[in-house]
């Protein structure tokens, strides 16, 4: 490994890198997505983004050395099967992706919640995996309508993966407008999991980090009186 690598493995390995993460990851779930792929323009974006989330968060994984090869060899199927033509393509691209997200959602996790002091980009790093947790149920969602067709859901207006997106996020934090809902067993306990994941989430995570914090400030108090 050369020094710019090791520069470049050293950035990513910072608390720092969740933020330029969160940055790229919001951009795709709400600007880019939304906007569609049904034209040529809308497809573009959507693949420079996508690339670039991708490369982003396997910069992010590489850092653990039992990850660098598995995170490497998932980019190149993911990408391989996003230009693929064929729904086998679809599908393998949508189960890659998602655990390629889950992988770097155990990561992220790993780092907003290690040793050290709260600071905004842990914080950051939580936000990144609720956002993720969403992406990664609007892939599988993608996956089942692929395999079981247009019964799959009621009320869906087009098969744009923005669509699968936005479903996602009604059902992560609960918020029910019922314009679509899963009519295949399988989706509708598929988004039970992910309501109850939605509610549990917040409520853990803030819990986590407000124990932290006082942890953090009870050792910071210790040391200043043993100074004094």
């Amino acid at each position: 490994m050369n020094l710019f690598e090791k520069k470049v493995l050293s950035f990513w390995d910072r608390e720092n890198s969740l933020t330029i993460l969160l940055i790229v990851l919001a951009i795709q779930i709400f600007i880019v997505i939304p906007f569609g792929q049904q034209t040529f323009f809308g497809r573009a974006i959507f693949y420079v983004f996508y690339i670039l989330l991708m490369v982003t968060g396997m910069l992010v994984l590489m850092k653990n050395n039992r990850l660098r090869a598995t995170t490497f060899v998932l980019l190149i199927l993911a990408v391989v099967a996003l230009f693929g033509t064929n729904p086998s393509f679809e599908i393998a691209h949508d189960l890659i992706t998602a655990f390629f997200c889950l992988l770097l959602n155990w990561v992220v996790l790993l780092r907003t919640f290690g040793k050290g002091p709260v600071t905004t980009h842990r914080i950051f790093g939580a936000i990144v995996a609720y956002l993720l947790i969403a992406l990664i149920f609007a892939l599988l969602y993608h996956t089942v309508y692929i395999i079981k067709g247009e019964i799959s859901f009621k009320g869906l207006g087009t098969a744009d993966r923005k669509e699968f997106l936005y479903f996602s996020f009604v059902t992560l934090t609960s918020i029910g407008y019922g314009d679509i809902s899963p009519v295949v067993p399988f989706l509708r306990s598929l988004a039970n999991l992910e309501g109850l994941v939605g509610q549990l989430y917040p409520g853990i995570i803030i819990a986590r980090l407000v124990s932290m914090e006082f942890e953090s400030s009870r050792r910071k108090k210790e040391n200043n009186d043993r100074l004094a």
